[in-house]
């Protein structure tokens, strides 16, 4: 498989002082394994900045503004979607010249607004924490563009968690197509048949399905939506239930049953 451009990988979490900022559990109940996350909708909540960035652009047409409440279901689809979507809801008709203009438009304004108002979901910090200090490693596979991945999560302060960043031009495939799961699992040094995905709908629970992978479905996302319910090995409504027990149990299931969807009550 051809890669797009270098991958972005970075080092394991450390403090100021040079030390391993979560210490790990003597036990490493999840040594070798690789939790990957999506990051809007999942791991961060972008929705505020990403309507900034549509009403900046709505503006400069005449077009009402819109709410985070109308943005959130597109919020993970991209730039374009949110365009389509806006316009649509206005009852205006947008040529394809336009939505070229006010895509870029869009995304340099995003890029220079990417984190005033996005924040991690309550408890997703802690959730990280726990996973690596039972041994994981944590990477990112996201349709956004690696470029703008970096710079929120850098911004988050969140970016040296992760031994890999992998957006939707890193690699010559983008979810749901499995290429950029499992090329993403590599990149973080790890193994598919090791790891876990974690995302908020159902462009993540396909990646993951057409793998053979156990998924999380976070059903505060941004769209949950049946198809994604249906294909999640299970789903969580906070991050408090991300933990070390679960990321084995759906491992430890996965060999069991060959990969097949599962459900836990």
């Amino acid at each position: 498989m051809s890669v797009a451009k270098p991958i972005h990988r970075t080092a394991r979490p450390f403090d100021r002082a040079g030390r391993f900022a979560t210490k790990p559990s003597p036990h490493r109940a999840l040594r070798g394994s690789t939790i990957v996350f999506d990051l809007d909708g999942t791991l961060v909540d972008t929705a505020p900045d990403l309507t900034g960035a549509l009403n900046h652009c709505l503006a400069q047409a005449g077009v009402e503004a819109t709410t985070i409440a109308q943005v959130r279901p597109d919020a993970g689809r991209g730039a374009r979607a949110m365009l389509l979507a806006a316009y649509e809801r206005a009852g205006r008709l947008m040529n394809s010249e336009e939505l070229v203009e006010q895509t870029a438009r869009f995304l340099a304004f995003y890029a220079e607004h990417i984190a005033v108002a996005s924040r991690p979901f309550p408890g997703a910090v802690a959730a990280l924490d726990r996973l690596v200090r039972e041994g994981a490693t944590l990477a990112i596979c996201t349709n956004k563009t690696e470029a703008l991945a970096l710079r929120l999560l850098a911004e988050l302060e969140l970016a040296d968690r992760f031994a890999a960043i992998c957006g939707a031009d890193t690699f010559a495939e983008r979810k749901p197509n499995p290429v950029h799961l499992a090329s993403t699992v590599l990149a973080a040094g790890g193994s598919v048949e090791r790891a876990v995905m974690i995302g908020d709908t159902d462009t993540d629970m396909e990646a993951a399905h057409r793998l053979s992978m156990p998924s999380v479905l976070l059903d505060f996302g941004y769209d949950p939506d049946a198809c994604a319910r249906e294909k999640a090995s299970v789903t969580v409504s906070h991050f408090d239930g991300i933990d070390p027990a679960l990321m084995l149990r759906l491992l430890e299931d996965d060999r069991r049953h060959d990969g097949n969807a599962r459900s836990f009550g």
